[in-house]
């Protein structure tokens, strides 16, 4: 995980591929896979303390706020 701007632009680097996500302020989160636009995508965690967005999971020390 890379972060441009805790809490709000921050990316996840898997093998060859980035997956980038920015955050309103106000409680939307959008995700954009290259090659493909912004979508929304909604944000839970799993009982393995996992962050999630619409299956793409990140766990371990998140710096987000």
């Amino acid at each position: 995980m890379e972060v441009e701007r805790i809490g709000s632009r921050w990316w996840l680097v898997v093998g060859d591929q980035r997956i980038e996500f920015r955050h309103d302020g106000r409680g939307s989160v959008q995700m954009q896979r290259r090659g493909s636009g912004w979508r929304p995508v909604t944000a839970h965690w799993n009982d393995d303390t996992s962050l999630c967005w619409d299956g793409i999971c990140a766990r371990g020390d998140l710096p987000l706020d």
